[in-house]
């Protein structure tokens, strides 16, 4: 990622000046060497955050901080991507560099999960039988899930038989089957009960019908 571009028309100083500076003038109201400082100090500080944050992604070993580096450097990559055509950068572009972190961001997660959890065991420990505490590795498992939303189903699959296996004895897929079938069986049930017996009636209703069959019956009397 290099140098602002050389030579540019005033269009294209016109059209980054706008970007720099959230502006929608048809002029260009700065020097060209001023537009060249806010380039290059606009990217800068971009580029360091991008780099900042692609080391977090490759080590933290929290699903909280890997998402929250990832999300950062993807506004960053964006910002930077709005000024390729008016600045001249290395190889590779911030497109290309997010389109590379992106084609592998399945792997980068699967490592973060793997690191997550050999730093849980290196934490908790595991006892002489390998058993793993459900209450400690319980919170782990909650945080990594927290997630789940962002993870490809191969990697839910990794999560379920390799950690939460380990700690349960059970996989929390099978679990959440069973519990959305009871739960359905159960709305059926009651679309069922509600078929046979129709809705539930007023409390009022049937004390003003009650009172009207009482004075019927003292006026025959």
């Amino acid at each position: 990622m290099g140098l602002f571009s050389p030579n540019p028309t005033k269009q294209k100083q016109i059209e980054l000046q706008n970007i720099l500076f959230n502006t929608n003038e048809k002029k260009l109201m700065v020097s060209p060497d001023f537009l060249h400082n806010m380039a290059v100090n606009y990217t800068s500080k971009r580029m360091k955050t991008v780099n900042k944050m692609n080391t977090g992604l490759v080590s933290t070993k929290t699903p909280r901080h890997f998402f929250a580096y990832y999300d950062i450097m993807m506004q960053n990559l964006d910002e930077l991507i709005t000024i390729e055509p008016y600045h001249e950068f290395k190889d590779p572009k911030p497109s290309e560099f997010k389109k590379m972190i992106n084609d592998k961001l399945n792997k980068y997660i699967e490592a973060m999960l793997n690191r997550t959890w050999k730093e849980a065991n290196r934490k908790f420990g595991l006892g002489l039988d390998g058993k793993r505490d459900p209450l400690l590795y319980g919170p782990v498992l909650d945080d990594i899930l927290r997630f789940r939303h962002r993870y490809s189903d191969v990697l839910v699959e990794h999560i379920d038989n390799t950690f939460y296996k380990s700690v349960f004895g059970t996989s929390f897929l099978e679990r959440e089957e069973r519990l959305a079938a009871a739960e359905a069986e159960t709305v059926e049930e009651e679309n069922i009960d509600g078929e046979e017996h129709g809705d539930i009636p007023d409390p009022d209703d049937a004390l003003a019908m009650h009172d009207e069959d009482e004075k019927e019956q003292q006026t025959a009397e």
